[in-house]
């Protein structure tokens, strides 16, 4: 019988370009970025680094819940 070795999947990459994206999204909605400008700017970025764009839109998002949660819903 053969055991089968699980490993976690890396989602940053040797450049940590993912990483880098979601701290420039968790800024952009602190900073009150509008959707629409960090939706463009992750479009302009897929074209070069998807990694970084998708970091991108997910610490935006992930930090405009963190707020209105906060807030208790009341956005």
């Amino acid at each position: 019988m053969t055991t089968m070795t699980l490993t976690l999947a890396d989602t940053d990459g040797p450049d940590g370009s993912w990483t880098t994206g979601y701290t420039d999204g968790e800024l952009a909605a602190m900073t009150g970025l509008s959707s629409r400008r960090i939706h463009a700017r992750a479009a302009m970025a897929d074209d070069y680094d998807p990694d970084y764009a998708t970091g991108l839109i997910d610490g935006y998002l992930h930090t405009i819940a963190v707020n209105a949660a906060r807030m208790g819903g009341a956005a």
